[in-house]
């Protein structure tokens, strides 16, 4: 595009300074008749009209040179200012003109760039790159834009990511001439990834080493518990009744704990399809499966009004509402009717989708309310089984999904729970559905 600009800026300029040339000379032609009218003689038609004309065609050709001056200028700021190298070039490599910014980007000056002609874009390439580099200048020769990402030697001796997107300008026979290229420095984005893919091999490596040199130790343990257990009825030891119970209770929640260290790595570490999904339809899942335990406790679960279709995944929200439909029911109060409204919010807009869960339940004190959300912690409640993952799993599962969780609660009333995530769109929805239908693989009938 800028290059494109470029070549009409310059072709602008040099035909306003043609046309220029020829009305001076057409200017001085027509000075004659002016002068032979001053002496007496008499003018043609011709030679009224075709000042009046000269004066339009005059003023025209300095309105488009204006304009001609005022795109360039913008041009110049544009690819001065911006942090970017851009380039055009030919298809071969050879460097015809490229910004100032390519000095502070690469560290070469511009007279080194220009003097290694088609050398520069390939010679200072990450040798384990280059071959990609010359591939990518192949794919601009043949008339088609690439996109390609590569390491590049600055000057100082440091080693940079750079991104490229060359594409190609065309000569009336539709032949590739030059190309236009954008090059950004994308170092801190490949760093960033590549510490991210570390942490995740490290906590895969930690999530290994918790599922076979922890637990096997607890089996272990539960078994040699399981034996002592037996062995009781022929005989044991009234005062070794009472440890052999507290053994067996710190054994069990032990095991919690590590199953609750394993499901918070599975939850950061797994990568999953984002897709639209019917709110919905996981809700009317996730009320399914909690119906019979809603039904023992007398619990009323409602769904109020209709649900939006979100951007997502439909297990990992599964697991979501899963998880909060169960608290709801775990920490209910004794002394009323359990009642669990799901609904979505006024808060939703057009791009942004808020559904909350309320209950009537204990409540969580306001110096839990944050808390609650980190790992292995609770709300002072130690009455009522459980590892303290659940919550923060939740929360990592919803900010993967690109949302956010909230909670507001009063001791004594209960608690609201409203989870925001990023509305599917009409079309993506409509997408969605013909795809379930199977209407997008559905061979022609024949006729």
């Amino acid at each position: 595009m800028l290059g494109a600009l470029l070549v009409v800026l310059i072709g602008i300029l040099l035909v306003c300074g043609a046309l220029a040339l020829y009305l001076i000379r057409i200017e001085r032609a027509l000075a004659a008749p002016h002068i032979a009218a001053s002496t007496g003689s008499q003018m043609s038609p011709w030679s009224r009209v075709l000042p009046e004309r000269l004066e339009r065609l005059v003023s025209q050709v300095k309105q488009l040179q204006r304009i001609a001056h005022e795109g360039e200028a913008r041009y110049k700021a544009l690819t001065e200012n911006l942090a970017a190298a851009v380039m055009i070039h030919q298809p071969n490599g050879t460097v015809l003109w490229c910004s100032p910014y390519t000095e502070v980007l690469t560290g070469y000056s511009l007279s080194d760039v220009y003097s290694e002609r088609e050398t520069f874009l390939t010679a200072h390439v990450h040798e384990d790159d280059r071959q990609t580099m010359v591939h990518a200048l192949a794919i601009v020769a043949s008339g088609e834009p690439f996109q390609c990402r590569y390491r590049f030697y600055h000057k100082s001796g440091l080693c940079l990511w750079l991104e490229t997107r060359s594409v190609p300008t065309f000569d009336p026979e539709a032949k590739a001439y030059v190309a236009l290229s954008i090059t950004l420095d994308v170092t801190a984005s490949v760093n960033a990834q590549l510490k991210v893919e570390e942490r995740n091999r490290d906590l895969n490596e930690f999530t290994y080493m918790v599922s076979h040199d922890l637990k096997a130790p607890i089996v272990t343990l539960r078994g040699m518990l399981e034996i002592v257990k037996e062995e009781r009825s022929s005989g044991m030891i009234p005062a070794l009744v009472e440890p052999i119970e507290h053994m067996g209770k710190a054994i069990h929640r032990l095991d919690k704990l590590v199953e609750g260290v394993l499901e918070l790595a599975r939850v950061s570490t797994t990568e999953r399809e984002m897709v639209p999904v019917s709110f919905e339809k996981v809700i009317a899942e996730v009320v399914e499966d909690f119906r019979w335990q809603s039904e023992q406790l007398g619990a009323q679960v409602v769904v109020e009004g209709a649900l939006p279709w979100v951007f997502g995944n439909t297990t990992q929200l599964y697991q979501v509402f899963g998880n909060l439909l169960g608290n709801a029911l775990k920490y209910r109060d004794p002394s009323r009717t359990p009642r669990i409204v799901i609904q979505a919010d006024k808060a939703s807009s057009r791009r942004r989708a808020v559904v909350t869960v309320r209950d009537n339940g204990r409540g969580i004190a306001p110096e839990f309310l944050e808390s609650i959300f980190m790992p292995f912690a609770r709300a002072g409640e130690t009455s009522i089984e459980g590892s303290g993952v659940g919550l923060a799993a939740v929360r990592r599962i919803v900010e993967k999904l690109g949302g956010s969780i909230s909670v507001t609660s009063i001791v004594g009333e209960g608690s609201c729970f409203s989870i925001e995530l990023r509305r599917a769109l009409d079309a993506e929805v409509e997408a969605r559905r013909a795809l379930s239908r199977g209407a997008l693989f559905a061979a022609p009938r024949e006729k």
